[in-house]
């Protein structure tokens, strides 16, 4: 299912005190929908429409509101775990403006455009499915809450199509993240009178067998447990990391400093190399620890998935956006030869004066004042120090709008063929997948399907316990598989029926499904 990422762009008087992923709300319109994006500095909001029939208005008040739910229906659906609908609970005003001026995305500006821009698709791999979605961070959450993702995941590479030149090098970077150019293709989508959204196959290009190794490998998800650290990735303090690519500093670990760099010494301690250059050894800082790894210092590995290979249920989220939202412009050269503010190019052909320019090794912005023999850059600075033979020069784009894209997600089905050249996987749509997936319990009226005092269950036992959820306590007395006070409390048996968790105080937790006529089959 495709969605974009926002609808219109709001100019306010004032844009404080509004925050991304809350409500705005029109005064007079009766309008709504979600910030995706908030420009203090030009009083801006990007707004994704909640109704496409009911638009904000020019000079209109509106209002940015949190809106507190409670429910299970935002959160990932989970086969052990009943589906809650929400229920509105309230709400806070965060932020009031008056509307100056309303227009459309980028996207859609850009998409009905007699003249486009180079369209480009952004491929993520993401592995294991279960970690899947990822939090603010992009790090994993569900069964991989507190981890980095392992390593080489999630995959990053980009298509772009739609461009004539061919012949320079290309540089794919969005919302500060790097993707590799790569050439992928993928059947359209189509959908069935009955809903059903047809199977498609995605094919990668299996360059130095990058995509053959990850499918072979039935190792890919595990832990260190003796050897491994913690470490800050994408700003969020996460454990399962490789000590050898610790990329911090002390004061990097906050409250988990004394444990973490507890673990950090004793690594160093048995040996383990440390270097604040890890790209070249592990292509990352603060890597998770993989089996080959883990082995390497005679770690205690434990998997956590029986075989990964051919990387089933894994998520493939497919963004489309424009070359010309884009960090940078793809297209770029690289020094011959640099001194002072004169950048010698091997070719200049991406390049126009008035571009702002920077180099891969860091930020320092230079703009272009002149062109000479197609190779000579005239900058009205320097670039950074450490600019060097073989870097890359980036053309800065005036134009990104790393929110100006369309998204869509999927599963992957089946490994359809691996050759030498390329390899095909099955996919569908992430909604039918949950409907393949829904509801993974039959619906029996009064039989709990839950391990009793499992993590579905939540019973504590007998005592007066506190159970969670609730402000009741469970039965004083064990209670038999007859509903009858047991002896002892090994005799503690439950009967799977609703009386049998109302007399445990826990029919919150029950299993079953009370509201159904459906008992279950007698065998």
């Amino acid at each position: 299912m495709s969605a974009r990422n926002y609808d219109v762009v709001i100019t306010v008087d004032n844009a404080a005190g509004f925050v991304s992923q809350n409500v705005l709300i029109g005064n007079t319109s009766a309008a709504s929908g979600v910030i995706a994006n908030v420009d203090t500095t030009l009083n801006t909001l990007k707004v994704k429409l909640s109704n496409t029939f009911s638009d904000f208005s020019n000079l209109e008040v509106v209002h940015s509101n949190v809106i507190s739910v409670l429910g299970s229906a935002n959160g990932a659906l989970e086969g052990s775990r009943p589906f809650q609908s929400n229920i509105y609970s309230g709400n806070t005003t965060t932020a009031i403006a008056t509307v100056q001026s309303i227009a459309p995305s980028g996207f859609i500006a850009e998409k009905n455009a007699f003249t486009q821009n180079p369209i480009v698709r952004l491929y993520e791999l993401y592995y294991p499915g279960e970690w899947f979605p990822r939090n603010n961070q992009g790090n994993p959450t569900n069964a991989g809450e507190g981890r980095a993702w392992p390593n080489e995941f999630p995959i990053r590479f980009a298509d772009i199509r739609g461009d004539l030149i061919s012949d320079l090098n290309y540089n794919v970077t969005h919302q500060g993240d790097s993707y590799i150019p790569f050439p992928v293709n993928i059947s359209s989508i189509d959908q069935s009178s009955d809903g059903k959204i047809n199977e498609l196959t995605l094919t990668m290009f299996n360059l130095d067998n990058i995509v053959s190794r990850l499918i072979e490998d039935p190792f890919l998800v595990g832990n260190n447990t003796s050897n491994a650290c913690q470490a800050i990735v994408n700003g969020e303090l996460v454990h399962g990391i490789d000590p050898r690519t610790i990329n911090a500093s002390p004061s990097d670990f906050g409250s988990a400093g004394v444990e973490g760099f507890d673990v950090l010494t004793r690594a160093r301690a048995n040996g383990l190399a440390y270097s604040e250059t890890i790209q070249s050894a592990y292509g990352q800082a603060n890597a998770s620890f993989g089996r080959t790894q883990a082995l390497s210092v005679k770690g205690n590995w434990i998997e956590e998935k029986a075989d990964t290979r051919d990387l089933l249920g894994g998520v493939v989220t497919i963004k489309t956006t424009f070359a010309n939202f884009l960090d940078v412009w793809p297209e770029y050269s690289s020094v011959r030869y640099v001194t002072s503010n004169v950048v010698e190019v091997y070719n200049a052909m991406p390049y126009r004066v008035g571009d702002n320019v920077k180099s891969s090794k860091g930020t320092v912005e230079g703009t272009i004042e002149s062109i000479e023999e197609n190779r000579f850059l005239f900058l009205s600075n320097p670039l950074n120090a450490n600019t060097a033979i073989g870097d890359s020069i980036f053309i800065i784009n005036q134009q990104a709008d790393p929110e100006s894209y369309v998204e869509d997600t999927f599963k992957i089905d089946n490994l359809e063929s691996l050759n030498n050249e390329v390899a095909q996987f099955g996919l569908i749509s992430w909604l039918q997948y949950f409907r393949n997936q829904t509801p993974s319990r039959k619906f029996y009226k009064n039989t709990c399907q839950w391990v009793y005092k499992g993590s579905e269950c939540q019973y504590p036992g007998p005592g007066g316990i506190a159970i969670p959820g609730t402000s009741l306590t469970s039965n004083a007395n064990p209670i038999a598989a007859n509903n009858q006070t047991a002896a002892s409390a090994s005799g503690d048996i439950c009967g799977k029926s609703l009386q049998a968790c109302q007399i445990r105080n826990n029919s919150i937790h029950f299993g079953g499904f009370p509201a159904t006529g459906r008992t279950i089959p007698k065998q």
